[in-house]
């Protein structure tokens, strides 16, 4: 009798095994309760404080740029991912919470066009790529394709059949369509023609086109002066002279406060009204190739007129460039110097310059060597200038560069961008477009390592002779010590 009323004691409610239950399912219950809590709190955090990017390239790391252009918004920017619920792009996703999550002015919404099929049509006639993205403002909207986001290998395609992706340009392509449907004035460029000029390389063009320019060719032998929407005057290496005409013309255009940008090359042809447009505005031009003699500004070994020009911090065109430690390629280059007398109105900055070990070679296609010679002009030369001038329209802006390697897709590569973001920001300079785009695609491979010529001797010699040595005398050091025990 006893034992089962002590078996019956032993589960009632006052117990001390009871007790001990009870507080475990509270405490378990208050640590749920707890747990939804802060998750209800993180999940109201923005993305920039929940989410971490641990990629390499930095694929969802927002530039300063991109957080500037965000943090001026004025008013509300409406980013529509099209994509099936449950088919979205991780990566774009993780890529757009940081744009809602840098601005109160940016909202993402999800359209699946499953659900809403018509949805596209308000702002496209064609056919809309899942994971593309429209962006959305007061003045006028923009699409963004899929393909100008994940950007496909063409040659491997071409190859193969198959589609491979090389580069994600999500930064670029949305802050860029953010910065097209946010803008009073879209800038106009307009390139003169009838010379045998080049045409931008595919690379350099689709970031001008990204940066919400509009390129525009210009003939001044049948048009008898310079638009009057025209941003910015370029003349891309001409293989023969300008007329008097259009001198006239691209001068008249300079003195109502008009931007005008050259570049030239050594042709061996000469070129009296280009030269004469230069000498107007302050700067000789010098025919030949300029040669470099300090290997810390100049490619590699050999290719000492592959050069590596200084960039000047102090203007604004370079100095951003300064501060992040880019380089400039141009191969090739004639010579550029401020001319000797000028009217004091001009302001002449030299913005890419070469040191005063450097030389010209006047006479490069009769020479058999590309070292110093008798007759070879003595440095410093510069290979990029600019030059304002306070005129009754405004302030007139002319840039020189003494190489169309400068906008060159190859010569770009081998500096990572670094030419884009000199064309880029000079462009910017002269519009005065300040969100002006020099935002990189994130490169599915490696960016190259850019190591001047005197940088890539001495590592070579700590390579071949500094490690070997480094390591024998670590292991003579040890004999010893283990010899003296």
């Amino acid at each position: 009798m006893n034992e089962n009323k002590n078996k019956k004691s032993a589960f009632s409610f006052g117990t001390d095994a009871f007790k001990m239950g009870s507080n475990q399912v509270a405490f378990c219950a208050v640590a749920i309760l707890i747990a939804v809590f802060l998750n209800l709190i993180v999940g109201g955090l923005p993305a920039t404080m929940t989410q971490f990017d641990i990629s390499g390239l930095g694929l969802f790391t927002l530039s300063d740029q991109t957080k500037q252009i965000a943090e001026k918004l004025d008013e509300e920017i409406s980013i529509h991912l099209i994509a099936e619920t449950g088919a979205e792009s991780e990566q774009l996703v993780t890529l757009l919470e940081r744009y809602e999550a840098q601005s109160s002015n940016i909202s993402i919404n999800y359209v699946d066009p499953v659900l809403y099929p018509a949805f596209t049509t308000q702002y496209t006639e064609n056919v809309v790529n899942p994971n593309s993205v429209i962006v959305e403002g007061s003045r006028r909207s923009k699409v963004v394709d899929y393909y100008e986001i994940f950007v496909p290998d063409e040659e491997y395609y071409m190859y193969t059949g198959e589609i491979m992706i090389k580069e994600f340009n999500g930064e670029g392509a949305v802050t860029s369509a953010i910065s097209y449907v946010t803008s009073d004035v879209l800038p106009t460029i307009y390139t003169l023609e009838g010379h045998g000029e080049m045409s931008l390389p595919a690379g350099i063009g689709d970031t001008v086109a990204k940066d919400n320019y509009t390129v525009t060719p210009l003939n001044l032998m049948t048009n008898d002066a310079v638009p009057d929407d025209c941003s910015v005057l370029m003349i891309a290496s001409p293989r023969s002279d300008i007329t008097e005409k259009e001198l006239t013309a691209v001068q008249t255009y300079l003195d109502k406060g008009g931007s005008a940008l050259l570049y030239i090359d050594y042709t061996g042809t000469e070129m009296p009204n280009l030269e004469s447009l230069m000498s107007l505005c302050g700067i000789d031009f010098h025919s030949g190739i300029v040669c470099e003699s300090d290997s810390s500004y100049y490619y590699g070994s050999g290719y000492n007129h592959w050069l590596l020009p200084e960039l000047s911090p102090s203007h604004e065109i370079t100095a951003a460039m300064v501060q992040n430690k880019s380089f400039a390629m141009a191969v090739q280059a004639a010579g550029l110097t401020e001319s000797d007398s000028h009217r004091s109105t001009l302001n002449v900055t030299p913005i890419l310059m070469q040191t005063d070990v450097s030389y010209l070679k006047t006479d490069p296609a009769g020479s058999t060597t590309l070292l110093k010679e008798a007759g070879d002009i003595d440095g410093p030369m510069n290979i990029g200038m600019a030059v304002t001038e306070a005129v009754n329209g405004g302030e007139s802006k002319f840039v020189v560069y003494s190489t169309s390697t400068l906008i060159s897709d190859e010569a770009d590569s081998m500096v990572s961008g670094g030419n884009t973001d000199l064309l880029m920001s000079t462009l910017g300079w002269m519009t005065g477009h300040e969100d002006s785009m020099t935002i990189h695609s994130k490169p599915v491979d490696a960016e190259k390592l850019v190591i001047p010529a005197g940088d890539g001797n001495f590592w070579g010699m700590v390579m071949i002779f500094g490690v070997p040595i480094f390591v024998l005398g670590a292991g003579i050091i040890t004999v010893l010590d283990r010899r003296k025990k």
